[in-house]
């Protein structure tokens, strides 16, 4: 498959319900090596991060077209009582980034919720704080929220119906990590099922070539 397929192939698979119980919450099985090395899969369309005005936990407001330029970024679209695929991209993301010496004074990870009914700033701290306190959380109205999603090609949330663990509903969401390099151009995704040792190997190169 070209590069172009592969971003469509892994486009199909972005929106995928947080539900352990159904089709779309896919185990974490590793992504297959591109033929230049990384795990992450090349984008080749034009896009840059979004030009919207979202809030930080503080409730400041953060644009995110500048506010991260200089360092890359990865961008992750999720919400805090989602019970996997959050967690596993998160817990990945922040145990490799430990293991491989990359800090977050070159690399920024940027959480933004897609559930601004009870993702409350000091939820997302708490949740984000699992995992590590110098992650970004940002959060906005909705319509603001699936702005930014439609300028990366993305669909927005959806309900998917109740949480069987009693917290409210299920939301579908985009599953994929998005890399922008330090201008703020998107680079590459890792979709659900990108594992720490994936991150291993790209971490470092992003830092390095970003």
């Amino acid at each position: 498959m070209t590069r172009a397929t592969l971003l469509l192939v892994a486009a199909a698979l972005v929106l995928a319900a947080c539900s352990p119980t159904t089709s779309t919450a896919l185990q974490a099985t590793g992504l297959d090596p591109q033929p230049d090395g990384w795990r992450g899969i090349p984008i080749e369309l034009d896009r840059q991060l979004p030009d919207v005005t979202l809030l930080d936990t503080d409730d400041q407001p953060v644009e995110l077209a500048t506010a991260f330029l200089g360092d890359p970024t990865l961008l992750f679209f999720g919400y805090t009582n989602c019970p996997d695929i959050c967690p596993i991209h998160l817990a990945a993301i922040a145990s490799a980034m430990g293991s491989t010496g990359v800090g977050f004074d070159e690399l920024d990870v940027v959480f933004v919720s897609v559930d601004p009914d009870r993702d409350t700033p000091a939820r997302i701290d708490e949740y984000l704080a699992n995992f590590s306190p110098r992650m970004v959380g940002l959060h906005a109205d909705l319509d603001t929220v699936e702005q930014a999603l439609a300028a990366l090609d993305l669909p927005g949330p959806i309900v998917e119906g109740a949480d069987p663990r009693g917290e409210g509903d299920l939301i579908g969401h985009p599953a994929q990590v998005i890399g922008f390099d330090s201008d703020g151009q998107a680079q590459r995704v890792w979709p659900f099922g990108a594992r720490r040792s994936d991150w291993v190997v790209d971490l470092p190169r992003i830092v390095d070539e970003w």
